[in-house]
């Protein structure tokens, strides 16, 4: 999926649809930031999606585009 000037400018205006989008967009992104790494007894690497942090990035970003200005 591709990002226009419109659901961007939309999303930092507080529409909820673009923030979704935008959200949607960025999601593997937000994901792999979001990755916790546990080693069982056993010695096996486990890697998971930490839902917390995902949902804490989530917010931190829709907080950080109310601060943004749309030019144009």
């Amino acid at each position: 999926m591709e990002l226009d000037y419109n659901t961007a400018r939309n999303a930092i205006k507080g529409d909820s649809k673009a923030q979704s989008k935008l959200l949607s967009h960025y999601d593997s992104y937000i994901n792999a930031l979001s990755i916790r790494v546990k080693v069982r007894d056993d010695g096996t690497i486990y890697r998971y999606v930490d839902e917390d942090m995902k949902a804490e990035i989530q917010a931190q970003y829709l907080e950080a585009l109310q601060k943004c200005r749309v030019f144009k």
